[in-house]
């Protein structure tokens, strides 16, 4: 992340839409961007992400929830590509 500014590729971004309209069905994929908050655009709850969080793992093992929302605190960024980019940081792929 640089400046605020996230540096990640469409596909991570899709595939993680795809787990975001799984856990939330009433949204559609081409309605989610990067900058899409997941809790004030998207209308994620807690229980709503601790199921993402779980979906994300079956792909990502080493996805951690907690160190995800701690950074999303300290920074107040909780968008899609918040997420993508942690997932692409911890990514062997």
């Amino acid at each position: 992340m640089a400046d605020g500014v996230f540096v990640v590729d469409d596909e991570r971004v899709r595939a993680l839409a795809a787990h975001l309209v799984a856990v939330k069905p009433s949204l559609r994929i081409e309605d989610i961007a990067a900058s899409s908050s997941l809790t004030e655009n998207l209308g994620f709850d807690s229980m709503d992400l601790v199921q993402l969080a779980g979906r994300i793992r079956d792909s990502y093992p080493g996805f951690d929830l907690r160190a995800w929302l701690a950074n999303a605190v300290q920074t107040q960024v909780d968008s899609v590509g918040s997420m993508a980019a942690m997932l692409a940081e911890g990514s062997d792929v």
